[in-house]
């Protein structure tokens, strides 16, 4: 997706694409980010996280959906043959 023009040219793909670096970034370093955060933020960030997957699974949610209306929309329609 990094090279995809319609998301690197314009500030809202931009944005998207920062976004999915930064996930990239707890995956590969979760331990150590598990063993940066200071005891008394791990509370607050854990709720954070969950807060933020679940933001995470209605936007999947949501792209599938429009995958689907988009799909058949270029469907020919069989209604006119």
């Amino acid at each position: 997706m990094r090279r995809d023009p319609s998301l690197r040219l314009n500030d809202a793909g931009r944005n998207v694409l920062r976004l999915l670096d930064a996930c990239a970034v707890v995956v590969r370093d979760r331990g150590r980010v598990l063993d940066t955060v200071p005891a008394h933020c791990r509370r607050p960030l854990a709720e954070l996280a969950e807060g933020y997957a679940g933001v995470w699974h209605l936007l999947a949610q949501e792209l599938r959906d429009r995958d689907v209306t988009d799909t058949d929309l270029a469907q020919p329609s069989s209604l006119g043959a």
